[in-house]
């Protein structure tokens, strides 16, 4: 995926403001019996899918397309399907140069991206439990890599890098980030339930 997670704000105000737009339109056709803590979460887990698309999804406007079977052919050849041999790759560099800020910009960034995702849902959501979170932190990368891979097929060009690597950190970032708060939010249930019935 090779993206940027540390990014300027002031650059992602507009997709923010568009993923606003969008919760919008779902909150007049399918929210609005969401109650308010709720409705607050998901505008803020719509600003955060669009600000996600923005950094990790590049599909040429129709006018760029160079679609042929030798460009397709080519872009699926280019698919990472081995695990974490870019990150091999990266903290071998980042060994002989004697500085790791690229490979914690790559690699923890790929972690940490779908990390926000793990707990918006659950506070939305908080019926959603640990089987229906592993295949959404597992969907939800690979959507996005196979996004990615179709911008390069539509391009012609390895505009943006497909790894199989990228989903595994994604997924793992994810599910790490929904355990911490299951874990808490069980812990402190479970002490708030302990003072009501003492």
């Amino acid at each position: 995926m090779s993206k940027t997670v540390l990014f300027s704000l002031p650059g992602y105000v507009w997709p923010m403001g568009i993923g606003l737009l969008v919760y919008f339109v779902c909150l007049i056709l399918f929210f609005r019996h969401k109650k308010p803590l709720q409705n607050f979460f998901l505008a803020i887990l719509f600003m955060y899918l669009a600000v996600v698309f923005e950094l990790t999804i590049s599909i040429p406007p129709p006018q760029h397309w160079h679609i042929s079977a030798k460009a397709t052919a080519w872009a699926i050849s280019r698919i990472d399907w081995i695990p974490f041999e870019s990150a091999a790759n990266i903290l071998h560099n980042s060994i002989r140069i004697g500085s790791f800020k690229e490979f914690f910009r790559v690699i923890g960034g790929n972690f940490i991206m779908l990390m926000p995702l793990g707990v918006l849902v659950p506070l939305i959501n908080p019926r959603f439990r640990f089987g229906r979170m592993l295949a959404l932190s597992v969907l939800v990368p690979a959507g996005i890599e196979g996004l990615q891979l179709l911008g390069n097929i539509l391009s012609g060009s390895a505009t943006r890098s497909v790894e199989m690597e990228d989903v595994i950190l994604n997924a793992a970032g994810c599910l790490l980030a929904y355990l911490i708060f299951a874990g808490l939010r069980g812990l402190f249930g479970s002490k708030h339930r302990g003072k009501h019935y003492s």
